[in-house]
């Protein structure tokens, strides 16, 4: 079995039950190695529906490999975007080869993803942000004003001073001629402060300066698919 690549957008070392809400905007494969061996998880915006796994002794498919990469500790999973075709490939194939985890006659239909000019942004996104490691607050502005927040932050200033960045990021990178901005990233010995354009809206985080920020750019590159 052959699975689509897909469009690769980070890796991390975690549990699998940690790995999956990386990937609840959209369609995603995430290929996992642990123990010696290689496995992978199909997500169907979030919810895992195939999964597989082999080693030198061992070839699980659907219910026993879940269970065996869920007790997994720290596995390396590296994730990967799908978009409709390639996710509906993907399904066929584990279907035909026995490592769905639901039946065909059980099968969702998949929703065809909506023409949109700007991703939207949930209360879940904000949360999957301020789950990570060290992160004190996250929220999205307009024009200097906080339109939605989450933590423990003095918001309308923290838009206003990110507002300010934005704009003077968003001049030099336009005088530089190296593209758009996509982030921009302020370190300090007190905490790191991070910017990003959103659709219509911008994001900052807010994080002390211990945060894990690999882990937070993906947690933002995640929830930013549909730009």
């Amino acid at each position: 079995m052959t699975l689509p690549e897909g469009k690769n957008f980070g890796s991390m070392k975690a549990p699998i039950d940690e790995v999956l809400p990386f990937t609840e905007a959209f369609y995603a494969i995430v290929r996992i190695q642990s123990g010696g061996g290689e496995g992978f998880v199909l997500s169907e915006r979030g919810n895992p529906v195939a999964a597989g796994f082999k080693d030198r002794s061992r070839d699980l498919a659907a219910d026993r490999a879940i269970s065996l990469l869920s007790d997994e500790k720290a596995p390396v999973c590296m994730l990967f975007r799908y978009d409709e075709n390639e996710y509906q490939e993907a399904l066929q194939q584990c279907r035909e080869s026995g490592h769905a985890l639901i039946k065909e006659t059980e099968a969702r239909p998949c929703a065809i993803p909506e023409e949109r000019s700007a991703p939207s942004l949930t209360d879940g996104a904000l949360d999957l942000i301020l789950s990570q490691p060290g992160v004190i607050a996250v929220s999205a502005f307009f024009e200097g004003f906080a339109v939605q927040s989450a933590g423990a932050a003095d918001f309308d200033r923290i838009a206003a001073v990110a507002e300010d960045l934005l704009r003077a990021g968003s001049k030099i990178a336009r005088d530089l001629e190296t593209g758009d901005l996509d982030q921009i990233i302020l370190e300090t010995p007190g905490g790191k402060l991070i910017i990003a354009p959103f659709g219509d809206l911008s994001i900052c985080i807010l994080t002390a300066s211990n945060a894990n920020l690999g882990l937070v750019r993906l947690a933002l590159r995640s929830i930013r698919w549909g730009e």
